[in-house]
């Protein structure tokens, strides 16, 4: 009897160690996180790239999974985890257009509704026209509003209220027809911020909190909390940066969250939460997208809570010291999250090719090729600050070496003054180009002409330095050149 049990024990035990490891090899197989090939790949970009930390949040299914690289602050050695908190930039926008969604769900207001009935002060214009905006224009990117006014916020030492803000958009002469064709535009959604507060009677971010956050449990989310460091780059290293509160704008891009907390957004977005009813109703009318109001933007079609391609809505998201993505895809059931401390698109290459790994595709690794534009500004401006300094060290040494060249040689008054005036005719133009230059490339870039304060916010600031060391070796040229001409005038008298 005793070898019988000892035998039934014996094959218990097996049974129990075989059952263990099948477990533990299906939950290795639904670890989409351990793929060899993904973590290879963002590992490589993460060393091409060096951001200071990086997480990613994946909920596949009824599984949720979290994987963290680097920091939260490098000087004190806090590494990222799935409860650090990051600003998730424009990945904001969700939450403001799910506000919206809300009050249409209370009776509250319509998407149909013109924004003048809400603000009574509204009045843009359109080839001279007055033009009647509607609430969905707003959502959907399409109300004639250009992004260039987004570095024409108040920039003040105090925040600048949503009601502030709001009122940038007073009187404004639209770039288009609105609902004839799509234009990104942060000021869009942080007048949708203000109407939100207008409708509900409480400040925005107060409604958003107890409205959306807290129902769905992001108990650790929030406007003007404090969040891990943020960096950027400045002369090819990282330094602790923090965009300043008087800039930060809530509805277009002023949500802190965490991967933890972003995860149950997903969820949220998927279906797999009980939620009050209400909020049910406006998350899934806030993913349907009547035909009329469907613009083409190219590579896909604007959705309220992002944008919709090939079947999955994402959004990306970037603050001056933090960057973000969001992916969500109800087919496949998978919603992928990732941000990282500083502007970079490692976030953004990190979370795209997990998707792909998801749906069973390659990597595509052209990826791996798209420069990290921060950190190429910083180098660029790096180098063109060396240029700059290299050229006023020349100057200077022409200058304390002027008195013993100009004694070797004949020279001739007039021909220096002719030489004087070529000079100034090129150098001064010169010297206030390299002045402008900043502003004529944020313009290029289509934010129009902006102050240096709101370019010293978004680029790093080797960007401006740059141009004004090139500007103060031009303006040594200018004085060296003067000085030379009234050394030889004073020589030949």
């Amino acid at each position: 009897m005793k070898r019988v049990m000892r035998k039934a024990a014996a094959f218990t035990l097996s049974a129990a160690m075989l059952l263990a490891a099948s477990f533990s090899v299906s939950a290795e197989d639904k670890a989409v996180l351990s793929d060899t090939e993904w973590n290879a790949f963002v590992e490589k970009k993460i060393e091409l790239n060096n951001p200071p930390g990086l997480a990613v949040a994946v909920v596949n299914g009824s599984e949720t999974e979290y994987k963290n690289w680097g920091y939260g602050n490098i000087e004190e050695q806090i590494p990222v985890t799935e409860d650090t908190v990051f600003g998730i930039g424009s990945c904001s926008k969700a939450f403001t257009a799910l506000s919206v969604f809300l009050l249409q769900e209370e009776g509250k207001l319509s998407v149909e509704d013109s924004v003048k009935d809400y603000l009574p002060w509204w009045n843009v214009t359109w080839d001279g026209q007055p033009q009647d905006t509607k609430i969905w224009q707003l959502l959907e990117h399409c109300s004639g509003i250009p992004n260039s006014t987004m570095m024409q916020y108040p920039a003040g030492d105090r925040a600048a209220s949503n009601e502030d803000i709001a009122h940038t958009a007073e009187n404004i002469r639209l770039v288009y027809e609105p609902g004839t064709r799509f234009e990104y535009c942060n000021l869009g959604y942080d007048i949708l911020a203000y109407i939100t507060e207008t409708v509900s009677g409480v400040p925005f971010e107060e409604y958003v909190t107890n409205e959306i956050l807290q129902p769905i449990g992001m108990t650790h989310s929030g406007y003007q909390i404090p969040t891990t460091q943020g960096y950027r780059w400045l002369f090819t290293k990282l330094l602790p940066y923090d965009e300043p509160e008087s800039l930060l704008t809530s509805g277009d891009g002023g949500l802190r969250s965490t991967p933890r907390d972003m995860s149950l957004w997903m969820e949220a977005q998927l279906g797999h939460l009980e939620l009050p009813e209400k909020l049910t109703n406006a998350i899934a009318a806030s993913q349907e997208m009547p035909e009329a109001y469907k613009i083409d933007m190219g590579y896909g079609m604007v959705q309220y809570n992002g944008w919709i391609y090939n079947g999955y809505y994402f959004h990306t998201g970037t603050n001056a010291d933090f960057s973000s993505l969001i992916l969500i895809d109800k087919e496949r059931d998978i919603g992928i999250f990732s941000v990282s401390n500083a502007w970079t698109l490692t976030a953004d290459i990190a979370g795209n090719s997990l998707y792909q790994r998801m749906k069973g595709e390659e990597i595509n690794r052209a990826q791996f090729d798209i420069l990290d534009y921060s950190s190429t500004i910083d180098n660029v401006s790096s180098c063109i600050t060396i240029i700059g300094l290299i050229g006023i060290v020349i100057v200077l040494v022409l200058m304390f070496t002027r008195k013993k060249r100009l004694a070797k040689k004949q020279t001739d008054l007039s021909k220096e003054g002719r030489k004087l005036v070529i000079r100034c005719c090129v150098l001064i133009p010169l010297c206030v180009l390299m002045l402008l230059l900043p502003k004529l490339i944020v313009w290029a870039a289509g934010y129009g002409f902006t102050s240096y304060k709101m370019i010293g916010v978004w680029f790093p600031y080797s960007f401006l330095i740059a141009f004004f060391t090139l500007s103060a070796m031009l303006l040594m040229m200018i004085i060296s050149s003067a000085a030379r001409y009234f050394a030889v005038k004073s020589i030949k008298t």
